[in-house]
């Protein structure tokens, strides 16, 4: 009797392993999604290799990068990213809507981005983005700029050494919504007002690409989830980078600031006048 209660119990255990193994193989591609799914933060752009093995550089790695204080910074403030939203915030505590805010900021920005040359954020930044384009991978930008900044932003980045146009998997310009769209030409999608994650996914669907990696930098916590909240829901592993090399550099912005330089950026182009004109798109 109890070498049959013996034999029982060995039966059982091996039942209850084997369950388990075959649970374990059926969860297995879940859970090694859910290990390329995340969000990591770092002050250096190096550390995008970390996050990169060596079957990882081909044309099926999507890398993505934001433009403004993430790829290229100004000067000083004025015509950054915190610049313009400082401003947009100044402007709505004097009773603006917010679309008036940004719509008040825009032409002066304009103005400054087109007198104005920018800056890598960081010495190494242009090499490792040239780097990861000729180890085979498929950089692209994702800004938030607006089709007003579309030559602009090309001219600025092709001043430093970085240079998208004929680098990402399609060529001809791609729309995203009306009256002023989102849009991709060059290597760089521009989403304006939009979500950056749709706009991206739009994109991928519209030109046939599915990456078996998507690694997106961003300084800003809010753009790299709404990305993977747009690749998570079609699949597409993912990786995002929360970049803060600038963060301490920001926070210094004030009023003060922002009137001593542009009251100096005034005084040298005396004879320039905000930008106001808006490119179109032919339907």
């Amino acid at each position: 009797m109890k070498t049959y209660f013996n034999l029982k119990r060995s039966v059982l255990q091996h039942l209850f392993f084997i369950a388990l193994f075959s649970v374990a193989l059926f969860m297995l591609p879940s859970i090694k999604k859910e290990l390329l799914n995340k969000i990591v933060e770092t002050n250096k752009i190096e550390d995008i290799y970390t996050y990169l093995k060596p079957d990882d550089y081909n044309a099926k790695t999507l890398i993505i990068f934001d433009i403004d204080n993430t790829l290229l910074k100004t000067k000083s403030h004025l015509g950054s990213d915190q610049w313009f939203y400082a401003t947009v915030h100044y402007h709505e505590n004097k009773g603006m809507s917010h679309q008036d805010a940004i719509n008040a900021t825009l032409p002066r920005l304009l103005q400054i981005m087109f007198h104005s040359w920018m800056l890598p954020v960081e010495p190494a930044t242009v090499k490792i983005v040239n780097n990861l384009q000729k180890r085979g991978t498929t950089v692209i930008a994702l800004t938030a700029r607006s089709l007003d900044l579309t030559y602009r932003t090309i001219e600025q980045l092709d001043h430093v050494g970085i240079h998208f146009i004929g680098k990402g998997p399609a060529k001809c310009p791609i729309k995203y919504g009306s009256a002023q769209p989102a849009l991709y030409i060059n290597g760089i999608i521009f989403c304006g007002n939009y979500d950056k994650g749709e706009v991206l996914a739009y994109w991928l669907t519209q030109i046939n690409y599915h990456p078996r990696k998507v690694i997106f930098i961003d300084d800003k916590m809010k753009n790299i989830k709404s990305v993977e909240e747009a690749l998570h829901k079609r699949g597409y592993p993912f990786v995002g980078i929360r970049y803060g090399y600038l963060d301490d550099f920001i926070k210094t912005i004030n009023q003060e600031v922002i009137e001593k330089e542009l009251n100096e950026f005034i005084k040298q182009y005396p004879e320039s006048r905000p930008i106001s004109s808006m490119p179109t798109l032919n339907k």
